[in-house]
């Protein structure tokens, strides 16, 4: 079965609406799963910039040593996602050195007041190192992965404390916005980068019964095509985004297929709106959501002409400059 374009008009909307309602009378509300490590940064004094950091539990000393490793892509965040430790303090004249641990794609660490700024690495082994001779605080990011929660700091001398992020949102308070905290068979996301084609199983064990997508959360690339397999007969497992830029309706029968071609850097949140509320969602990482994206267009009918006459190669490294051009100028902002 081939994807089916969303419709935006009313009925539409009220055709997931119906659903989602049908669901919620048949299974409940869902319960809201807690932000991990919130408690902690509150007491650390560094809530705020590492909302969302699931493996920030508290500023891990490291006063009296002159040269600190922090892991590159170590566990967490919903796949290797993190680094490790995500916050130290140090002495001044201390350096640090990034190594990578080759998981969870291309990474880098960028300081967020200009300080310092890798290059993007995905190789097993790859350093960079900065020597911290000021006191006071330097947070930093992975800017691919930043807003999944790959952020970290370095404290300098002993009164240092993490500064807060302002422009942080409630939405940034649990990884994906919250999407995953009440899907019981989320563990993290699964890498499929590298692949042209990935499956994923409708009507898998999980939230109570065949309620779960089976894996539910993916990290694929740009251009790779999803296919979603009924895997029990029932007319109320369907495959519909969040935002309703694809759907489709399965007749009734087990080994359907449906599929999806995702382009672009972003994160894409999707249902069986029947059984939401019970935690059958799941969630596709398209290559880096933090970097710029030209949008969406090759998973439309005309999508594969444009993309055929060399447009979209013209125009994906001009977006990504004024991306950088802008992200410069921020940076070199008092």
């Amino acid at each position: 079965m081939q994807g089916t374009t969303a419709d935006p008009s009313a009925a539409r909307c009220g055709r997931r609406g119906f659903l989602k309602a049908a669901g919620s009378t048949a299974v409940g509300v869902g319960a809201i799963g807690a932000t991990a490590g919130t408690a902690s940064a509150q007491e650390d004094g560094a809530a705020g910039w590492f909302d969302g950091v699931d493996n920030f539990e508290k500023v891990v000393d490291k006063t009296g040593t002159k040269q600190i490793e922090v892991a590159v892509g170590a566990k967490g965040n919903g796949g290797n996602f993190a680094f490790s430790p995500p916050a130290i303090r140090v002495d001044p004249g201390t350096t640090v050195t990034w190594k990578w641990t080759g998981e969870g794609g291309g990474h880098n660490v960028v300081a967020e007041n200009g300080a310092f700024e890798s290059e993007t690495a995905s190789e097993a082994g790859h350093t960079f190192e900065h020597t911290f001779e000021e006191k006071g605080a330097v947070n930093y990011a992975c800017v691919p992965h930043r807003s999944m929660g790959m952020r970290g700091a370095v404290l300098v001398g002993a009164d240092a404390a993490v500064e807060s992020e302002a422009e942080n949102s409630s939405e940034e308070s649990s990884p994906y916005g919250g999407w995953l905290d009440d899907v019981e068979n989320f563990e993290e996301v699964i890498d499929r980068t590298g692949r042209d084609r990935v499956e994923i199983g409708v009507g898998a064990p999980g939230n109570g019964g065949i309620f779960a997508f089976d894996p539910p959360a993916i990290h694929i690339d740009p251009g790779t095509t999803v296919v979603w397999r009924r895997l029990e007969e029932s007319e109320a497992l369907t495959v519909v985004a969040d935002d309703e830029s694809f759907w489709t309706d399965f007749s009734g029968t087990d080994g359907e297929t449906f599929e999806w071609t995702f382009t672009g850097n972003r994160v894409v949140k999707y249902s069986c709106p029947a059984y939401e509320q019970l935690g059958m969602k799941g969630l596709l990482v398209v290559g880096n959501p933090d970097l710029p994206s030209v949008g969406d267009v090759l998973s439309t009918p005309w999508g594969g002409a444009l993309a055929g006459s060399g447009l979209m190669a013209v125009l994906s490294p001009l977006v990504f400059g004024g991306f950088l051009a802008v992200r410069k100028s921020r940076d070199r902002e008092p």
